[in-house]
C-alpha cells in the first residue's frame, strides 16, 4: 500500500514540473506580447515576471551586445593620441588647479 502512494506521489511531482515548464513558456509568451503602442517602451505585469529566468535572459541580452561592440570598426587615432600600454607612469611630481603632472617614461623615454 506504501509504494502505491509513494508511486503517487512521484507521479504528482512529474505533472507538477510539467506544469510549472508549460506555464513558464506561456508567460514568457505573454511577457513578450504586452508591447505599449507606441512600441519603444515595454511594460509588464509585476505577477506575470519570471524571476527565475532573469539571469539567463540578462546573459544572453549582454552576450549580444558586447559582440556587437567588438563588431564596430576601430576609430582612427588622433595625432596627439599615445599608445597607454607604453607609458610608465612613475610618481607624481606637482598639482595644480588645472591639473596634476607626473614623471614617467614613454617608449623608453623621460616623460612628464
Amino acid at each position: 500500500m506504501e509504494s502505491s502512494s509513494v508511486d503517487g506521489a512521484e507521479g504528482a511531482v512529474k505533472n507538477e514540473k510539467a506544469d510549472n515548464n508549460e506555464g513558464d513558456k506561456a508567460l514568457l509568451s505573454k511577457v513578450s506580447d504586452m508591447k505599449s503602442p507606441s512600441n519603444k517602451d515595454l511594460f509588464f505585469r509585476a505577477d506575470k515576471i519570471d524571476f527565475k529566468s532573469w539571469d539567463i535572459q540578462l546573459e544572453k541580452h549582454l552576450s549580444r551586445v558586447w559582440s556587437r561592440e567588438r563588431e564596430v570598426l576601430p576609430r582612427k587615432t588622433e595625432e596627439w593620441e599615445i599608445e597607454l600600454a607604453k607609458l610608465d607612469i612613475r610618481h607624481e611630481i606637482a598639482r595644480g588647479t588645472y591639473g596634476t603632472v607626473y614623471r614617467g617614461a614613454y617608449d623608453g623615454q623621460d616623460v612628464a
